[in-house]
């Protein structure tokens, strides 16, 4: 893989700890939810309620913010992949397109996308997944590209 090829996968991919971040922090908010519901859990990991506060308030509180959080996030993601999304749309070839949605967008790993087309990891990996980095990293933006 060339620098600017590399840099064009740092690009593409480059949302993907918030993805990651979105979904604990979804994650989390479900066990607050779950411990609001009434039935008894008696798990480390829920929000204790402390003497003299009310426990159910603080969680509340955590719901709210963990919300909140995830909101925000979520907005933060959905405008990066729609520029992701702009420039993907650029390069020409339709295959290398949806090998490029499938991957950067949806995430799906490489031996995946092979499948979508019938082609074995080695072949799309080795000869399509460079074709389409060259293409990609010609549209990235040029403030943010980091190899001239």
């Amino acid at each position: 893989m060339t620098d600017s090829q590399y840099c064009a996968h740092v690009w593409l991919s480059r949302m993907w700890d918030a993805d990651i971040e979105i979904n604990q922090l979804i994650l989390r908010r479900e066990k607050v939810l779950a411990s609001m519901s009434g039935i008894g859990h008696y798990d480390a990991e829920l929000i204790p309620s402390t003497t003299g506060e009310n426990g159910s308030e603080s969680k509340n509180i955590e719901y709210s913010i963990l919300s909140e959080k995830i909101e925000k996030k979520e907005s933060e993601l959905s405008f990066e992949n729609v520029r992701t999304m702009e420039v993907i749309s650029k390069v020409e070839n339709s295959m290398l397109r949806g090998m490029l949605t499938a991957r950067y967008i949806n995430r799906l790993t490489w031996t995946e996308v092979g499948n979508l087309y019938n082609y074995g990891k080695t072949q799309v990996y080795e000869k399509y997944r460079l074709e389409a980095l060259d293409q990609v990293y010609q549209n990235i933006p040029e403030e943010e590209r980091w190899i001239s």
